[in-house]
């Protein structure tokens, strides 16, 4: 079975407003926000159900395929840590 890459074309409206918003709140700065589109541009997998990737200045958590929120450092996240 095929793991789906992280999904970040093509997001509901809701959840990107979302990201954006926590983006927002969080004062994620552009260099943290650059870290984030190399990592995707590398294409990663999607582990089965929730999953978190901490940039160290923030964490991105997500479930399945779907990136789902933006936390600050030091906020807990929730599922499998990934690479």
């Amino acid at each position: 079975m095929r793991l789906p890459k992280i999904q970040f074309a093509n997001l509901p409206r809701p959840v990107w407003q979302h990201l954006l918003q926590r983006v927002d709140e969080r004062r994620i700065s552009v260099a943290d926000l650059l870290a984030l589109q190399e990592w995707v541009k590398t294409g990663p997998v999607a582990p089965a159900g929730d999953w978190y990737k901490d940039f160290g200045s923030f964490v991105l958590c997500g479930t399945d395929q779907f990136p789902k929120t933006v936390l600050e450092k030091g906020m807990k996240p929730f599922g499998a840590a990934i690479p």
